[in-house]
């Protein structure tokens, strides 16, 4: 069967893809898993992209230098 994935992103079309899938409904789940994950990161990056500069961060950053007590033991 042929799958045909559309991003548009304010009336822009971001990404199209259309693959033949076919084998085991395993196969068939994968492929299109990869595709969707392919189309998030498209929308994603279309939507950033269309946000005029300077651009806020939309997460605020980790700091990486934290330390957590964790009790180890009884």
């Amino acid at each position: 069967m042929d799958v045909k994935v559309t991003v548009e992103v304010d009336g822009k079309v971001v990404l199209q893809d259309v693959k033949q899938v076919s084998g085991t409904l395993e196969q068939m789940e994968e492929a299109i898993d990869a595709m969707t994950r392919q189309a998030a990161g498209a929308a994603l990056q279309g939507s950033v992209d269309a946000v005029a500069p300077p651009r806020p961060l939309f997460r605020k950053t980790a700091v990486h230098c934290d330390t957590r007590d964790t009790k180890h033991g009884p």
